[in-house]
């Protein structure tokens, strides 16, 4: 198609060679067909992600390569600054599309030409097997907590372009440069649709050792976003409850892993930003070991 309306990136790297073929599938199933795949191999030690490309023989789908590795938003920017569509969005290589998922979203935002962005909910699959919603919230509640899903996300390009795109920093490596992105669309006003079915077919992998790792650098990647959006933070007063959230979800990671001093100094300060929120946790944490007791 010389002129996709919708641009498909999906950074690839040859460790989850095994989940592309079933991942391009999904698309080529699609009921709408004016889109683009752009596949940005990041510096994968095998042409694993071209082979697959090349043996499925359909001119819309190609193949770009880092020579380096980079990560996953530098793969999502690299595409999406190489994309044709004018409606973007970043697919995961392991995960699915359900047969009308481009032709519902593309249809909602034909319906809303004020929205910038359209989702879905999730079906989950893999390790575990249930639905996962997204009702719609505002701006302010996106500073709480990622409410808006990223894979499958579709995003008008020139909110992407006006956004900058992805932040880079190595520090984002261990996740939230999701989080990051859709604050930096929320600084342009964001506005999203949700398509209420579950039409994202998202793959869940057991005993994988990144949550670990995000769990631990989560108040690092906060900080950061503060610092990235700390006008956003302060216009809805939510500095200070945002990072202590990372500082107590980190905590408690190092706890767990027997790094007691590193954690009780993250919980004292998540507890000195947000000793309401410090306090209703530590509640839960009583009352689960309370009726874990009672029921022993």
């Amino acid at each position: 198609m010389a002129d996709p309306l919708v641009s498909i990136v999906i950074p690839f790297h040859s460790t989850y060679a095994e989940y592309l073929p079933d991942c391009l599938g999904s698309v080529l199933r699609q009921s709408y067909r004016n889109w683009e795949i752009i596949i940005v191999d990041d510096a994968s030690p095998t042409e694993a992600g071209a082979a697959i490309a090349d043996a499925l023989g359909d001119p819309r789908i190609r193949v770009v390569r880092h020579a380096e590795n980079r990560g996953q938003a530098a793969g999502r920017n690299t595409g999406m600054r190489l994309a044709a569509g004018e409606l973007l969005m970043a697919l995961d290589c392991d995960d699915l599309l359900a047969p009308i998922y481009l032709e519902k979203l593309v249809g909602a935002l034909r319906a809303h030409p004020d929205h910038g962005a359209a989702y879905s909910d999730y079906r989950l699959f893999g390790a575990t097997d249930s639905d996962l919603r997204f009702p719609l919230r505002d701006t302010r509640a996106l500073l709480r907590e990622q409410w808006i899903p990223h894979p499958g996300t579709l995003v008008r390009r020139s909110l992407f372009e006006a956004s900058g795109g992805y932040c880079e920093e190595s520090l984002f490596r261990a996740g939230n440069e999701d989080w990051d992105y859709f604050l930096s669309l929320a600084e342009l006003g964001l506005r999203a649709v949700r398509v209420a079915e579950p039409l994202y077919c998202y793959r869940q992998h057991a005993g994988s050792i990144t949550t670990t790792r995000f769990a631990r650098a989560d108040y690092a990647m906060r900080e950061r976003m503060v610092d990235r959006h700390r006008a956003l933070f302060d216009r809805f007063g939510m500095r200070r409850p945002f990072l202590a959230g990372g500082y107590r979800g980190s905590g408690k990671a190092f706890w767990t892993q027997g790094e007691r001093r590193r954690a009780v100094r993250l919980l004292v300060r998540a507890a000195w930003l947000d000793p309401r929120g410090f306090a209703q946790g530590l509640t839960r944490i009583l009352q689960r070991t309370g009726s874990d007791r009672g029921l022993a």
